[in-house]
């Protein structure tokens, strides 16, 4: 077959970016209002879901268009442990700066205003001095403002707009759940304060995070959370339709055509898991042998390739670094069909609901799991079911802490159930 169309891997942005449109289109009409009147009209958003249904990519879309307005964005990335955003926005200026862009140029004197501090977004407003002093005297450090940042904001703004009339600032920031809180409370403060105190700034805001960040924002000591940001959740899976355009769209595009049935067989056993329908589907193409149609038998004949591809890249990989207690938990999640409430968790791990909940905790941080409703938990990965049903009892013999076979969960969900 011809070069692959399909782009397995985090983050790697797909031919054709299904299931989207919607977004997309209010993403684009916000643009067009912030355009026009400025920040009083902005909506900052949050993607939020699961890994691998498009977080990133459907962020990295909006970048795209916001360029194609006019728009400066300036792409941030959250990583714990690691340099916050107010030193990204910085390394980013001195970027623009060093190629002599004219508005990041122009707007020079308020970045350095801000400049001399923890300016990232994974570390905003830690108060680290770095060539600046306090008013205090040498040696105090000068602690990020979230005033301060918003008019550095503002000006850039006003700045690209002297070039581009209808642009203005986007700022993007990935993987938010992995900020420090007080960097997170900053990014928040200086969003509120462009609000306040520069309502015609073409200024907007989109993040990314995990299904669990408005509980992120509210530890973070984020004020009303859900007035400033616009939460949009992204499904687990694909509508069907939308996953079978994902598969035969880019195809169709350079002049290879899916077989109906085998477009379906791909979305059945992917559950229409997005990161998966490319995995599966990339598999397909590069072992069919075309050259202008792919049909179930080459499905069928790829998919064992392209399962064992899977187990190695990601499923042994999440299992493994399991801790026995986590992987009962998740064993007992997977015999009740992948989704549960507590209580149900509880009576089949033969532990009160409480005494689980740290364990619900580490994996909802882990992104192993997550709540698609109050009181309820799902895995997070559609086939990770199957993986752990496959391989849990395997685990047992090899470790010393206490943990229940598959047979008595199953044992316990049929008394709870009243099976005979």
């Amino acid at each position: 077959m011809k070069r692959s169309v399909y782009t397995p891997g985090a983050g790697h942005a797909p031919r054709v970016l299904a299931g989207r449109d919607a977004l997309l289109r209010s993403w684009r009409l916000a643009l067009a209002a912030v355009a026009a009147e400025g920040r009083v009209r902005a909506e900052d958003v949050i993607l939020s879901g699961p890994r691998g249904v498009g977080k990133t990519v459907t962020m990295t879309a909006f970048g795209d268009s916001a360029r194609e307005q006019g728009f400066e964005v300036v792409n941030l990335q959250a990583v714990s442990g690691q340099a916050g955003l107010v030193d990204s926005l910085m390394e980013w200026a001195n970027t623009r700066l060093a190629h002599g862009d004219g508005p990041w140029q122009r707007a020079r004197a308020a970045l350095e205003r801000i400049g001399g501090l923890n300016f990232s977004f994974a570390g905003i407003g830690a108060g680290v001095t770095v060539g600046q002093r306090g008013s205090a005297g040498a040696g105090e450090p000068v602690r990020a403002d979230a005033g301060t940042v918003a008019e550095a904001l503002s000006t850039l703004a006003a700045e690209v707009r002297k070039d581009r009339p209808q642009g203005g600032v986007v700022v993007t920031v990935d993987e938010m759940q992995a900020a420090a809180g007080p960097d997170l409370a900053l990014l928040a403060a200086a969003l509120h304060r462009l609000n306040v105190d520069h309502p015609a700034a073409a200024v907007m805001f989109a993040g990314t995070g995990l299904p669990h960040i408005p509980q992120v924002l509210d530890d973070a000591g984020v004020t009303h959370p859900d007035r400033l940001f616009a939460l949009e959740p992204l499904s687990l899976t694909l509508a069907h339709d939308d996953a079978l355009y994902a598969i035969v769209e880019p195809a169709r595009q350079v002049g290879v055509l899916w077989e109906p049935a085998a477009a379906e067989r791909v979305v059945a056993v992917t559950n229409g898991y997005p990161a998966h329908l490319q995995l599966f589907a990339d598999v397909v193409w590069a072992q069919a042998p075309g050259p202008d149609a792919i049909r179930s038998t080459d499905v069928e004949a790829a998919l064992p390739a392209a399962s064992d591809l899977l187990e190695r890249r990601t499923l042994t990989p999440r299992w493994d670094r399991f801790t026995p207690r986590q992987r009962e938990f998740v064993a007992a999640l997977a015999v009740l069909g992948g989704e549960a409430a507590m209580p149900a968790l509880g009576h089949v791990l033969d532990r009160p609901a409480k005494d689980l909940s740290w364990l619900r905790d580490e994996l909802i941080k882990s992104g192993d799991i997550y709540a698609p409703a109050w009181g309820m938990l799902r895995l997070t990965v559609p086939t990770f079911a199957q993986y752990v049903l496959a391989h849990y009892d395997e685990t047992v013999p090899r470790t010393t802490t206490p943990v229940a076979s598959l047979a008595t969960i199953r044992a316990r969900m049929k008394a709870a159930s009243g099976d005979k």
